[in-house]
């Protein structure tokens, strides 16, 4: 009689724990879930702005030593991110818990072979957990907010991670492509995720390094405008300018429904205190005797083809290399295709900071 009641109350007490468990879960999930509403974008395009990206680490190599394509895709996404103007630096955070695991390291490489400039990525060594990612992205870097990248489930954990610390943040989700029982074993895991973070949250748990707080600099932006509409200019390289300039790579963009046409020829001029713009100084090793300009531009053109970017190297040499700081801009000259030779060509400018 007795054997019976201890097994009774070992299978009541089971039971409880198991419903306890259960609701535990779901109350976690449904928090999460909760949190995330309506802050997780799928496309590039519909992402609103935020001065950094908090790129969430993983292995680039998956268990058969193939590449991972949870880590391209998420390198995909935030080149794309980065190169559609939605974010001016991404946090490249994750585990380097060995010389021979480094997952920093290889996304500032894989994120550098996509175009991103290495002075717009900011490695986090210590991003062993999502936990640590999000939470140095504030207190080491000073994100009051953020744009999270990784896979959707793991966005909507990182977004309550953020919630949770005080952080604006939105995230866009990288493609997943796996089979229904990949699927589902990681939602599994991902459930479980949630409980322990919901553990750690309670208990205060903090990151495991923390340390001296790095300033992220401000982006100062650019502004193009044209004597005609339908061409712009932006500077793509160098993304911050500094002096003295040996180059600078400018990209055209025409959304006309015809083509144009540039040449080499270009002028940089600096704003005044008053408020005026004037060529900055020329190299006088370039100058005649009389101080004209003793400098020759290539007679050929470049079509710049309708909702085609084209891209130009500037090398701005005979000028002084020592550019004080200040508010600058680049003029180009163009033409359409079609105009009349009779008609005098138009000038397309971008403005630039020099800090």
């Amino acid at each position: 009689m007795k054997a019976k009641t201890l097994i009774k109350r070992i299978a009541l007490s089971l039971g409880a724990f198991m419903l306890l468990v259960i609701a535990f879960t779901v109350y976690a999930n449904v928090r999460v879930e909760k949190a995330a509403k309506g802050r997780i974008y799928t496309s590039v395009d519909s992402v609103p702005h935020n001065k950094v990206a908090l790129l969430l680490g993983t292995n680039p190599l998956n268990r058969w030593g193939r590449p991972n394509s949870y880590f391209t895709n998420r390198i995909k996404t935030a080149s794309e991110l980065y190169h559609a103007g939605k974010v001016d630096y991404i946090i490249a955070s994750g585990d380097n818990h060995t010389k021979e695991y480094d997952e920093p390291t290889a996304m500032r490489d894989s994120l550098m072979a996509n175009g991103v400039p290495e002075d717009r990525i900011i490695l986090d060594f210590a991003g062993s957990r999502t936990l640590d990612s999000v939470v140095r992205a504030k207190e080491i870097f000073g994100c009051d907010s953020l744009t999270i990248i990784s896979q959707a489930d793991h966005n909507a954990r990182a977004l309550y991670l953020a919630e949770a610390n005080g952080i604006e943040a939105v995230a866009i989700s990288a493609p997943l492509r796996a089979g229904r029982w990949v699927r589902i074993r990681l939602a599994l895991r991902e459930w479980l995720a949630r409980e322990k973070m919901m553990l750690d949250l309670w208990l205060g748990k903090q990151p495991h390094f923390l340390g001296e707080k790095i300033e992220i600099p401000d982006v100062m932006p650019q502004k193009s405008y044209a004597t005609a509409e339908g061409m712009t200019m932006r500077i793509v390289n160098p993304t911050t300018i500094k002096s003295p300039v040996d180059s600078i790579i400018v990209q055209f963009e025409n959304s006309r429904d015809v083509e144009g046409m540039t040449g080499e020829w270009f002028r940089i001029e600096k704003l005044s205190d008053e408020g005026q713009w004037n060529e900055i100084p020329l190299d006088r090793t370039k100058m005649n005797p009389d101080g004209s300009l003793n400098v020759i531009f290539i007679a050929v053109g470049w079509i710049v083809f309708p909702d085609k970017p084209f891209q130009k190297t500037v090398n701005p040499w005979f000028y002084d290399r020592n550019w004080l700081p200040g508010t600058y801009r680049m003029a180009k000259t163009f033409s359409y295709l079609l105009y009349p030779r009779s008609t005098p060509s138009d000038t397309v400018y971008v403005e630039f900071q020099i800090r």
